[in-house]
């Protein structure tokens, strides 16, 4: 499994892009930064965009995508997969032909450009050649995280979330679990803000991968604010007992 960072921040900007991996060549986990790193060959390749939560910083290029390859013929629609509540507020306000074109009806509704598939969380299914499964976490909306199997490797994508318990018991019990990849937004300065706006800090995520217990995964961590970069890194380097992957944009990860 090839997983490549279009974009690991969480704010933007330059040279520090928004959220976004691609894994393999046509699914990715969340669209904060598409257009601007994919050429147009790599961006009609793209079947599955596997969406953690409404927020603009992981949803922005998938408007710009679609009008992309609404000019080319594909046999199959993009499709935008998430639970029902972040679907209907992607649709609601954003392909609503005020903010952006509604591409689920372009250039008709039977042949669209973009199609929506709910997936409910906890239940596995089969998307693409990907087994995926779904785990609610603890945001100031509705959110999730991805576990994506693939030949018996499993992956963990924890979209943003503060502390939470039911993740981790999933994540235990997760055959083949071979890497996390969770969010670390804030400093422990700013651990009340962290709080309130459902994130994490080093000192949090400390907390939280001790929940993990003996289970052993690569822990690959971004969504770091990038004015906080180096002092988040400073503070990360005292956890002693994981080793702690801080990924970078371009960057690709072989599972």
């Amino acid at each position: 499994m090839n997983i490549r960072v279009l974009g690991c921040y969480g704010s933007q900007l330059p040279n520090y892009n928004t959220t976004s991996f691609l894994v393999g060549r046509n699914v990715l986990i969340d669209a904060g930064t598409i257009t601007a790193v994919l050429d147009m060959r790599a961006q009609r390749k793209i079947d599955y965009i596997f969406i953690t939560h409404a927020h603009l910083d992981h949803v922005r290029d998938i408007m710009f995508l679609a009008d992309n390859i609404c000019y080319f013929r594909r046999e199959k629609p993009l499709t935008l997969v998430g639970t029902k509540g972040v679907l209907e507020t992607i649709h609601r306000h954003l392909f609503n032909n005020v903010i952006w074109p509604d591409f689920s009806k372009i250039p008709n509704s039977k042949s669209p450009v973009v199609k929506f598939q709910t997936i409910r969380p906890g239940r596995k299914q089969k998307i693409g050649d990907l087994q995926v499964q779904a785990i609610d976490l603890h945001h100031v909306v509705e959110t999730v995280g991805y576990i994506v199997t693939e030949e018996g490797k499993s992956v963990i994508f924890l979209g943003d979330t503060g502390p939470t318990e039911k993740a981790w018991q999933i994540a235990r019990k997760t055959a083949g679990l071979r890497a996390v990849f969770i969010e670390t937004s804030l400093p422990d300065s700013l651990g009340n803000i962290a709080a309130k706006t459902g994130h994490l800090t080093p000192f949090t995520l400390a907390a939280e991968l001790k929940k993990l217990s003996e289970a052993k995964p690569k822990v690959y961590l971004y969504h770091m604010k990038p004015s906080y970069r180096e002092i988040i890194r400073k503070e990360i380097s005292a956890i002693n007992d994981r080793k702690i992957h801080i990924i970078e944009d371009g960057q690709i990860i072989r599972i």
